[in-house]
Parts: C-alpha cells; sequence; structure tokens
C-alpha cells in the first residue's frame, strides 16, 4: 500500500527536537458479483442467486510517526473501514454486523486502532488490533487480490468457531527487523471488555475471562517461511444458555516462494471449544447456529487445512487457487464424530495489474457445505443472506482495487 505524507517535520538539531510524519493511505475495492445459496437440506431455505455491486474491505488509515532518537520512535495508527457501495454500516443483507466489538465501517479505527513505541528490535502496540486475521504471505489472497478469502471464512466458524480477528484492549508486542528470520512475530493479550466494569455483573470468581495468543513467523532462507498462530480464550461468555466456556485454536502453514510473486504455501488448522457451565451448549450454538444436533453437548473440536497458489505470469497477470477443507466435527467429551459435517471450499481467479496500486479481477468462489455444516461468506458484509445446513455457496466476482 503506498503511502504519501501529508507533513513532515524536519528535525532540528539545535533544538533537540526529532522529526515527524503523518501520513494518509487507504485502499478502495469495489466488485460487482453474483450470490446465492441452493441445495439446502431444507430446499424452502435456498437463496437464488442475485446481482450485487458489493464493498469488499475499503478502508482509509490516518498514521502518525515519530523519531524519538536513539533508534527509537512512537506513532499512532488508525485504520478505518468504509463503504463505497452504500454508505452506511450494514453488510450485504443490509443487516448491521452485531458482536460486542464495533463493526469494521462504524467508528473511526474501527479496524485497527494503536499507539506505538518502540525500534527495530520489537514494538509495543496498544489498542483494538488484528490478532488472528493475517496469514501473511502463506493466504495473501482476499481483500489483497480477489475478493473474497474463502479459507478464512471456513476455519472462523466452523465447529468450535471463535473467528477472533479485530480484539479490543489488546496488548502487543511485535518482533522487528532486527530479529532477522523471526520478524514480525508477535505476542499479545487482550482485557475482555465486560471485564472493566464491575456493573457488567462478570463473576469474580470465574477463570480469567480474557484472551491471549501469538504468531510465530520464521523465514528458513528467502523462499521458505513459516508461521504458527495460536489463540486461547478462558472463560468467556457465550450462547444463550451457556454461562462461559473455554475456547482454543491454533494454526501452522509453511509456504515456497518459488519466484517473484508466486507462492505455494500450505497449512493445518485445530479449534475446539469446551462448556464450563452447568448447562451445556449443544451443537446447535457451537459456531453451527442452524444444526439441530440437541444431544450433542461439552467439547467441540474441528480440524482442517488450506492450500494456496499465487502465480504471477510475468505480464502484470497473477492466477490465484485456494483449496479449504474443514473436516468432520467432532463432538461430547468422546469425541464422537458427527458424520457429513465438513466443508468444501475453493476459490480460482486471477488479476491484472493496471498500475502498482491498481488492479482487476475475476473470481469464481464455491463453499460446499455438508449436511451439518452452514459455512458462508463473510467480512466486509459479503453474504447476502443467511445460509442453511447442506447448502452450496457460489460467488462470481469482477472487480476493481485501487491502493492510495
Amino acid at each position: 500500500m503506498m503511502k504519501k505524507t501529508l507533513v513532515a517535520v524536519a528535525a532540528l538539531a539545535a533544538t533537540g527536537a526529532f522529526a515527524q510524519s503523518v501520513t494518509l493511505s487507504g485502499r478502495a475495492h469495489v466488485e460487482y458479483s453474483t450470490w446465492g445459496a441452493t441445495g439446502s437440506v431444507n430446499p424452502t431455505n435456498d437463496l437464488a442467486a442475485r446481482s450485487r455491486l458489493a464493498d469488499n474491505g475499503s478502508r482509509i488509515t490516518f498514521a502518525v510517526n515519530e523519531d524519538l532518537g536513539g533508534g527509537m520512535n512512537a506513532g499512532v495508527y488508525c485504520e478505518t473501514g468504509i463503504q463505497f457501495d452504500q454508505a452506511n454500516m450494514t453488510g450485504q443483507n443490509n443487516v448491521a454486523p452485531s458482536g460486542t466489538s464495533s463493526p469494521s465501517v462504524s467508528e473511526w479505527c474501527s479496524r485497527e486502532g494503536r499507539l506505538v513505541i518502540g525500534n527495530k528490535t520489537a514494538e509495543l502496540r496498544l489498542g483494538r488490533q488484528n490478532v488472528w486475521w493475517g496469514q501473511g504471505e502463506l493466504n495473501d489472497t482476499g481483500s489483497n487480490k480477489v475478493g473474497i478469502d474463502v479459507s478464512s471464512n471456513v476455519f472462523g466458524v466452523h465447529g468450535a468457531g471463535g473467528n477472533y480477528t479485530r480484539v479490543d484492549n489488546t496488548i502487543k508486542v511485535v518482533a522487528g527487523s532486527d530479529l532477522g528470520a523471526f520478524a514480525g512475530s508477535e505476542v499479545w493479550t487482550a482485557i475482555v471488555t465486560a471485564n472493566e466494569a464491575a456493573s457488567n455483573g462478570v463473576d469474580p470468581t470465574s477463570k480469567g475471562k480474557n484472551l491471549m495468543g501469538f504468531t510465530l513467523k520464521y523465514a528458513f532462507n528467502p523462499q521458505v517461511v513459516s508461521q504458527i498462530d495460536y489463540l486461547s480464550a478462558t472463560g468467556t461468555a457465550s450462547s444463550t444458555g451457556v454461562a462461559s466456556f473455554d475456547r482454543s485454536m491454533a494454526r501452522f502453514g509453511v509456504g515456497y516462494k518459488y519466484s517473484p510473486g508466486s507462492i505455494v504455501s500450505a497449512q493445518y488448522w485445530t479449534n475446539e471449544r469446551t462448556d464450563l457451565s452447568g448447562t451445556q451448549n449443544t451443537f446447535a450454538n457451537a459456531g453451527n447456529t442452524s444444526a439441530s444436533a440437541t444431544g450433542v453437548t461439552g467439547t467441540v473440536k474441528g480440524t482442517g487445512y488450506i492450500f494456496n497458489l499465487n502465480h504471477d505470469f510475468g505480464n502484470s497477470f497473477t492466477a490465484v487457487a485456494v483449496y479449504t477443507r474443514a473436516n468432520n466435527i467432532q463432538v461430547g467429551s468422546s469425541a464422537t464424530e458427527l458424520g457429513d459435517s465438513g466443508v468444501n471450499a475453493y476459490t480460482l481467479g486471477g488479476l491484472y495489474r493496471l498500475s502498482k496500486r491498481t488492479h482487476i479481477y475475476g473470481a469464481l468462489n464455491s463453499i460446499q457445505n455438508g449436511y451439518w455444516a452452514n459455512a458462508s461468506t463473510g467480512g466486509g458484509g459479503q453474504a447476502s443472506g443467511t445460509v442453511s445446513n447442506g447448502a452450496t455457496v457460489n460467488v462470481t466476482a469482477i472487480g476493481l482495487q485501487h491502493n492510495f
């Protein structure tokens, strides 16, 4: 993303003042697409394909950086979601996003907002931040290139669910360039907003009710890169009838950059959720809201894998292919496999660069649910309706993206 400096104050050696820069950057990303969900277990829940003009993760970023001297710097980063298709905060189904965190287009710094201080060894970052979203080079598709990222949509909601992405009240330490092959690694913890006010009725004798995790990156050489992500949420409130639960998620990946602009990668992921309350949750509330396996309670486990290919042909054209598999869910204390609860998802697309900042693209996306699964497109309001069990979601898109 290209940044344009708005203000630059030169260092004044005589007074000991240091340079400060203020920059504005962003992304405009809009596509014309068709979206439909058919083949549901109950055919009356099918959603016929409809045409739409959809914003796909547009944002504007305001950033400040000050050189403190001695290799230290401080700054502010504020990334706010914007929508070019309609001037409001609703998604493609005209329903405002819900949840305890601010939707990504509702407020200033709605995507990320942080205060930073550090050097080339490490930075301390405080504020609302991404904690699980980024897969870096291992899956550089989605809103960066061809619109929808089917892999994030599937592993974020399938099985135990818990797709924590942007989290409020986060304290994060990020490894800098001086750490070489480990640069970009991070460790973080977040204070659940409800715990900050006693009036919210949080049980003071319960477990920590905070989130924590880390991302470990390691580059074996310029061509081979790897990443491990881990997230743990303890004693957090959840769905109706469940006072609290523990959740953990992990993801392991490796990629090979076989030529400039080209990479092939593979990832394996797992998630698990365990009820802590006397009233056990059913599978219907375990990240799969339209299922009705009411006899299933307690632990829910999910696993899956992702294969990703970006191939740069060297003539301004890049092809993208993604395959994601979510395996059948394991449920209950005996980890019984729930048959036909898996998901297969595909993306096949390509982009053509008009410049370093602007490209056009086309993409075919398909999410194919088993009988006990209802994964859908998500993020940036990408869904045009609520998907039912067994449905296949198909999206065909052509889009335009400009980074500034």
